[in-house]
């Protein structure tokens, strides 16, 4: 105790410096007086009460920035921040092995904090042309109407991001591996020429959660994620999160949050805390998963049908994922070459356990249609053609293959 106030433990040096299941195992304990939970309360409060007027803390930039690395520290107002919401960040950055993290309510809010943080009317921001819709649909709508340039480029394209980027670029936006067709990008590469040219790194590094991938240690400055996917898919709670090394950077996306009003719910950040726990040994097993669907849809020997998943040899960038990530991402593509919407969901209908639907992350697998290259507007897919994305979920991985693998065959896809 401290003033009469809870501090941390003295012990959480060990954590820090485990391993990424055990930091994650105990990252959420919270001190409770002079005994610890291993979750933190749910605390809801939007008028918070001070013992006198010379304790108050000023609704000012540095109150703000005091919050989230001390269980108590800077806890002002509710809607700009709680302990619970604190524990959740020093939990998500820890993940990241980074030392800040802003906690917005959905992915796409905490790309925007970073985004606005970031760059500003008459300034530009490249783009990897396989980054997912939702980012996608808040550049062109609303990013370019307020008078920021967009820069679309192929991905794949490494150091050559040289050529793309302006004078007034202030943000290079990367998604490792892309939506629905999972190109791996040479982050390192990227990050040398965006630094050189004095802009910042941001990745979406959603597809491994942190743990198959860490992008700060191939020079990412700001690290997006969904947690609304693999993070605390199974709370079924939506929260996003941006995690960076830089205190000032830190400091002006959670400005940022405050400023847009991007207040989140202390019940939710409890549940991600919770669901964080089991985080490395859901993304183990659906590694074991992954691999085995890959292997046996492969051994079909189906013509004319795609695997896209960057694990698989031949796949774009498969030699970088090889070289820089430790784990297969629980979400693939096949794509009918050339087929149509129909061709894909005569495969879609034969599945029985692979469920349609969106918002990935969570216990049950999932698919979903789409088009290879839709939306994109420098750069042509892998493949073309009608798709199914698919993600594998918790269930048995010889479950899911047989319900696959049958879905093909009944497709009248096997041997065609």
């Amino acid at each position: 105790m401290s003033g009469g106030r809870p501090t941390r433990p003295a012990d959480d040096g060990a954590v820090a410096r485990a391993r990424p299941a055990t930091v994650l195992a105990q990252g959420a304990r919270f001190p409770l007086g002079p005994v610890e939970t291993p979750v933190p309360p749910v605390t809801e409060a939007t008028t918070v009460l001070f013992r006198d007027l010379d304790a108050m803390a000023p609704v000012d930039r540095d109150s703000l920035a005091r919050q989230g690395h001390d269980p108590f520290a800077g806890f002002y107002y509710g809607a700009v921040g709680t302990p619970s919401s604190g524990a959740l960040a020093r939990m998500v950055a820890a993940a990241n092995g980074l030392a800040h993290a802003v906690i917005a309510p959905a992915g796409l809010s905490a790309f925007i904090a970073a985004l606005w943080a970031s760059v500003k009317p008459g300034e530009r921001v490249a783009v990897t042309d396989a980054v997912t819709y939702s980012l996608r649909w808040h550049l062109d709508r609303r990013a370019a109407a307020a008078g920021i340039g967009i820069d679309y480029f192929p991905p794949g394209i490494g150091a050559g991001i040289r050529d793309v980027l302006r004078p007034e670029t202030r943000l290079v936006c990367v998604e490792t591996p892309g939506a629905f067709t999972f190109e791996a990008e040479d982050l390192t590469a990227v990050a040398g020429a965006t630094h050189a040219a004095g802009a910042r790194l941001l990745v979406d590094d959603t597809w491994s959660a942190g743990l198959h991938y860490r992008p700060a240690d191939h020079g990412a400055d700001l690290v997006l994620q969904s947690l609304a996917k693999l993070h605390a898919g199974v709370a079924g709670v939506s929260l996003g999160a941006i995690s960076t090394g830089d205190r000032a950077l830190y400091e002006d996306v959670l400005e940022e949050t405050a400023l847009q009003g991007m207040a989140v719910s202390a019940d939710a950040t409890q549940k991600a805390a919770v669901a964080m726990q089991t985080l490395a040994v859901r993304l183990a097993a659906q590694d074991r998963t992954i691999r085995r669907l890959l292997a046996a849809v492969a051994a079909l020997g189906v013509a004319g049908l795609r695997l896209l998943h960057p694990a698989m040899p031949g796949h774009p960038g498969h030699e970088i994922w090889a070289r820089d990530f430790t784990g297969a991402g629980s979400l693939f593509s096949l794509v009918v070459e050339g087929g149509s919407p129909a061709d894909a969901a005569a495969i879609g209908r034969g599945l029985s356990l692979f469920r349609p639907g969106y918002g990935w992350g969570g216990a049950v697998s999932l698919v979903s249609p789409f088009l290879a290259g839709d939306g994109r507007t420098v750069s042509r897919p892998p493949v073309e053609g009608a798709g199914l994305r698919f993600y594998a979920g918790l269930e048995d991985a010889e479950d899911l293959v047989e319900d696959l693998c049958d879905a093909i065959c009944r497709a009248g896809r096997a041997g065609a």
